[in-house]
């Protein structure tokens, strides 16, 4: 059931095993024209401080220009191949990236992905 609640919770606002709970919306930005009824003696909510407009942008999900994206795929590329079969299985895991998707090279796009993968690479050598 767990596994079940794992694989399948992010969408309905879970995240068992993830500490940072990065699938997870608040209830403001998944519904935001849903109304809901809060039962007698539940306290409200507290709304954030500052509107979405103003929160800072995260800058994990900064995009990577291209010359840093073939950078990247050149030094994953030049993994001997158990190192890189390793870091494609726990690049699609850290990253949620589907079995079904053929490579993982198109995901490698964002500021978070370079960070974690440099830490990768510097852990296997």
């Amino acid at each position: 059931m767990k596994r079940a609640l794992m694989t399948f919770g992010n969408p309905f606002g879970l995240a068992l095993y993830d500490k940072q709970q990065r699938g997870v919306t608040s209830l403001a930005t998944a519904a935001p024209n849903a109304n809901p009824i809060s039962r007698p003696g539940e306290a409200a909510p507290r709304q954030q401080s500052q509107s979405p407009a103003k929160q800072e942008p995260d800058p994990s999900l900064d995009p990577l220009d291209p010359g840093t994206i073939q950078l990247i795929l050149a030094a994953v590329r030049g993994l001997p191949r158990p190192a890189l079969e390793g870091f494609t299985k726990a690049f699609r895991k850290r990253f949620q990236v589907p079995e079904e998707a053929p490579s993982i090279a198109d995901r490698i796009c964002q500021r978070r992905h370079h960070d974690w993968i440099e830490t990768f690479l510097v852990s296997h050598r």
